[in-house]
């Protein structure tokens, strides 16, 4: 039993039973969240895969174009067909070819047409083309809101198998947190705390 639900059955025993030691409910409520606090505040990233009822309902239904059918918050299997820079790349998802932006962060530009790569832009690219080409897997992660930006790209937390792209990335100091539009930053304060790691070790766009 994880912490989350010992605690919901410890709040629900408490309730359930009169008060003898003359302890007010208020009191042991604050006392049992100090304890369990720091795992309640951890919002890790999703180890949880599609399941069968998923994968059926993108085999049978996702178009291409009708993005709010693909499930939230669970890892999607793709195909990877290019990496563009540190924070795009394209899939293939059902047979369809899809540009995806990743959620939250954004990295130096590679400024294709207009000229040099920004500093550290390459670095990044090449860190986001080496991890998503080495996995055995990559997945996408649709968060709670919009699925798509103004260019149609799927907003996605991304994964070469269980490496969180987003955050990976962030961690090198190769990306900045950027683009928080909630409800999409269910993994918001994840992410700023690898920012800060980065930014205290002054790793590249921080140096």
């Amino acid at each position: 039993m994880n912490n989350k639900s010992l605690l919901r059955r410890l709040l629900k025993q408490l309730g359930n039973r009169n008060n003898k030691m003359g302890i007010s409910l208020s009191a042991i409520v604050i006392i049992l969240f100090l304890f369990f606090a720091p795992d309640l505040l951890n919002f890790e990233s999703s180890n949880t895969v599609i399941d069968n009822q998923d994968t059926e309902v993108i085999s049978s239904e996702f178009n291409g174009e009708n993005f709010e059918v693909l499930p939230t918050l669970k890892k999607i299997p793709v195909d990877l067909v290019s990496v563009n820079d540190g924070d795009t790349m394209r899939i293939d998802l059902n047979g369809y070819e899809i540009p995806v932006r990743y959620l939250i962060i954004d990295t130096p530009e590679m400024n294709y047409d207009s000229g040099d790569p920004a500093p550290f832009a390459q670095e990044a690219k090449e860190m986001n083309e080496t991890y998503l080409k080495e996995a055995d897997q990559v997945y996408i992660e649709l968060d709670v809101g919009p699925p798509t930006d103004n260019y149609n790209r799927i907003l996605a937390y991304v994964y070469s198998d269980d490496v969180l792209m987003n955050e990976a990335l962030l961690e090198e100091g190769l990306a900045r947190v950027r683009y928080v539009n909630p409800p999409n930053n269910s993994y918001e304060t994840l992410l700023r705390e690898a920012e800060d790691r980065a930014q205290n070790e002054s790793l590249n766009i921080w140096n």
